[in-house]
């Protein structure tokens, strides 16, 4: 009787009708959210992959309308504020099954001055430093891709509408360096080669200069270097402190791969670390004992983010690929660093420039292309979501890569210099300004 009783439960079970869980999927259509958007009020049209009708789609809890070009199509109107706009979406099909999507826009206004300083005359290859005072400082590069490094420097006054010449020359000229603001206010110089677009171990630069910009009169001095020497060019510098340290991190670049009696020019994946002291400064580990990064990458950027956070933005062309050298590097404390890895860039590219806009938003200017042409569109970098997204600049910008960025002030970033198609300096400058409002 037991069994009888339970055949017939059963069959009343399977009489149930069967609902699929599956959740309702939506796919926004228009606009392309990918890309940073020119109007503050944008039309949001989304298309149902669901199997199912739905019965209703909201975005931030507002009801959407049904939409050409039919069924499983729906529109609403959404304003955005400046910067990134996080906004959900909720979809509920006729069995009641819902799901939420959430999705990103940003709002960025902005636009393109040439009323900037420029240069005395071109430069690319160099490097681009903003001092304590606010004061910008550019030091070394080349005049012509592929030709010799140069030695002189230039000074804006925060005051000044142009830059003038230093008295003080860099000892060894350089192009591909690196120039870091010390916790006093003087600048290290580090790395390059004697000509751009080195080919040997020989063309690079060994020797450490630092200087005091605020002195009456400035000049730079060599610091030794004691350990396995600095070979690489075109790679990026960290300066940290750690248990009352100042510390000295260096990533990628080309360089020597192997030092020793066989040198050996390419791409480098190691980050060393050297402490600076007031009259020398020391390796504290070699090429061989040094933490590997992700990729072998040069021409690319550090930018910081957190007071114990940066990250490494740039890719690498080899044998027809572009790989992704974008990573976030940690400090947490000690001896100890952390890697991770991020996405890679809407547009790949290298020897661009990288500056911060604001609220953790930053901007990718220019660069190399796999195909050698230069991009002409800025890139967006949100920290916190690790997403990028491009910018069409609202009027035709300087072509131009192997340039620096720099941020002046509320909401602005100075280009300086760079090549061109032709691999000429250009001395232009110009201003990419974002609106508050």
């Amino acid at each position: 009787m037991r069994i009888c009783w339970l055949l017939v439960l059963l069959l009343v079970a399977c009489e149930r009708p069967f609902v699929e869980t599956t959740q309702p999927e939506l796919q926004v259509i228009e606009p392309d959210l990918t890309e940073v958007q020119t109007s503050q009020v944008i039309t949001i049209l989304v298309k149902s992959t669901h199997f199912r009708i739905l019965k209703e789609v909201s975005l931030n809890g507002v009801q959407m309308k049904p939409a050409p070009p039919g069924p499983g199509h729906w529109t609403t109107s959404l304003g955005l504020r400046h910067g990134i706009n996080r906004f959900y979406l909720d979809a509920t099909d006729e069995e009641g099954v819902s799901r939420r999507d959430t999705a990103y826009a940003v709002y960025l206004p902005h636009q393109i001055s040439r009323n900037a300083p420029a240069l005395p005359e071109g430069r690319g290859g160099h490097s681009t430093i903003r001092l304590r005072d606010g004061s910008v400082m550019v030091t070394g590069g080349a005049r012509q891709q592929g030709n010799l490094a140069q030695s002189e420097s230039f000074l804006l006054d925060p005051t000044s509408d142009r830059f003038i010449q230093m008295e003080a020359r860099l000892l060894t000229p350089r192009t591909g360096h690196t120039a870091s603001l010390l916790p006093d206010g003087k600048v290290l110089i580090v790395g390059g080669s004697r000509i751009d677009s080195p080919s040997e171990v020989s063309d690079l630069i060994e020797t450490v200069e630092i200087i005091d910009p605020t002195a009456s009169q400035p000049g730079f001095i060599e610091l030794p270097v004691r350990g396995q020497a600095i070979r690489r060019t075109h790679h990026t510098a960290i300066i940290h402190e750690d248990n009352g340290e100042l510390l000295l991190d260096l990533a990628g670049g080309y360089g020597d791969l192997n030092y020793g009696a066989n040198p050996f020019f390419g791409v480098r994946q190691d980050l060393r670390t050297f402490r600076i002291e007031s009259d020398e400064v020391i390796a504290l580990n070699t090429r061989a004992s040094a933490p590997f990064i992700y990729e072998p990458v040069a021409g690319h950027t550090v930018t910081q983010s957190q007071p114990d956070s940066y990250f490494i933005l740039g890719s690498q062309f080899m044998n027809g690929d572009a790989i992704n050298g974008n990573m976030r590097i940690h400090y947490p404390g000690g001896s100890r660093v952390d890697f991770s890895p991020l996405p890679g860039l809407r547009i790949p590219r290298t020897y661009h420039a990288t500056a911060s806009i604001f609220g953790g938003i930053f901007g990718l200017f220019g660069g190399r292309l796999e195909s050698s042409d230069i991009s002409l569109q800025i890139e967006i970098f949100h920290e916190s979501t690790d997403q990028f997204f491009t910018l069409r600049p609202s009027q035709p910008m300087v072509t131009r890569y192997d340039h620096t960025a720099t941020s002046t002030g509320l909401r602005a970033i100075l280009l300086v210099g760079g090549f061109n198609q032709n691999g000429t300096a250009t001395p232009v400058s110009e201003f990419v300004l974002f609106s508050s409002r």
